[in-house]
């Protein structure tokens, strides 16, 4: 693997944990918000978040779109990048406990953002446009 390839593929893997913990991330920051503002949205605080919503919103589909296009090169290349390293510095446990995190990161963003849809819905607070 070539030098140049070799921190392609670093950087690639790094974006990917950044935008599974933005999954959970943006989750747990919607929710805080909503739970300050509870129904107490009129006027001016309704269009702060309903922007602040769709913004969130937009930020959600980016990671979810990086999460899935950047996995195709991180899996195709982990047995002699990622996997290979952790052998050679006996880090074995240490990649799996990561991987087991990071697994566990996208469930709870994806549970808790199916639950904060619902709630958005029923708010009335997703415009379809």
């Amino acid at each position: 693997m070539s030098p140049s390839f070799a921190v392609f593929i670093l950087m690639n893997n790094y974006f990917h944990d950044v935008a599974t913990s933005m999954l959970l991330a943006t989750a747990i920051a919607m929710r805080l918000v909503l739970e300050r503002f509870g129904q107490e949205l009129d006027g001016a605080t309704l269009g702060y978040v309903r922007s602040l919503t769709k913004n969130t919103i937009r930020l959600l589909w980016f990671s979810v779109a990086w999460i899935i296009f950047s996995a195709v090169p991180r899996a195709l290349t982990f047995r002699s990048f990622e996997w290979a390293n952790a052998v050679q510095l006996h880090h074995e446990s240490g990649l799996i406990a990561k991987y087991v995190i990071a697994a566990a990161m996208m469930i709870a963003g994806t549970w808790l953002w199916a639950g904060l849809l619902r709630d958005l819905r029923l708010r009335g607070l997703l415009n379809n446009d």
